[in-house]
């Protein structure tokens, strides 16, 4: 049985759209799962894909191309991270960014639609030598993973009766 899909969450295109949309070059923009080390770099963004649900699932059957097909409308909050100067600031300009049609039509591209965003955070961190900026917000998205099997029609039905 082969199971493919169709249609799924590129993480790291969203991470390239972050760069984008804050005008920073994608080398500071980090999946939070794989760290780089960042002890040179006076800021830096991570983006981690916190958690999905699902709202609700269709499936359809092709009968001409013996195909299942699954989509999943699902709802998935991305937690981003700036640390560094004007990191706050930078969080601002991303979440009143993504009303903007040249965001939106990029997320469509990539299979997502943004819904809303919870508070920014501005979690200062105390260092040696002093406080680091460092603020938070989830960003909250839509998304259709679709994934298709193939379902191969009976022809013919052979019945064995057992007497017992």
């Amino acid at each position: 049985m082969a199971i493919t899909t169709v249609s799924r969450l590129d993480m790291m295109e969203v991470r390239r759209t972050i760069a984008e949309v804050l005008t920073l070059p994608e080398s500071i923009v980090f999946d939070a799962n794989n760290m780089q080390d960042v002890s040179r770099l006076d800021r830096f963004i991570t983006v981690l894909n916190s958690y999905q649900s699902d709202i609700g699932t269709e499936i359809k059957f092709n009968g001409v191309n013996e195909e299942e097909i699954a989509s999943t409308a699902r709802e998935l909050t991305i937690s981003v991270n700036a640390y560094g100067k004007n990191s706050y600031d930078l969080l601002c300009k991303l979440t009143e960014s993504m009303r903007l049609t040249p965001v939106w039509q990029r997320l469509k591209h990539l299979g997502m639609g943004y819904l809303r965003c919870s508070q920014i955070r501005s979690l200062p961190t105390t260092i040696a030598g002093g406080k680091e900026q460092r603020a938070q917000v989830d960003l909250t998205f839509s998304i259709n993973p679709i994934v298709k099997a193939q379902v191969n029609r009976g022809d013919t039905v052979k019945f064995n009766l057992e007497k017992g």
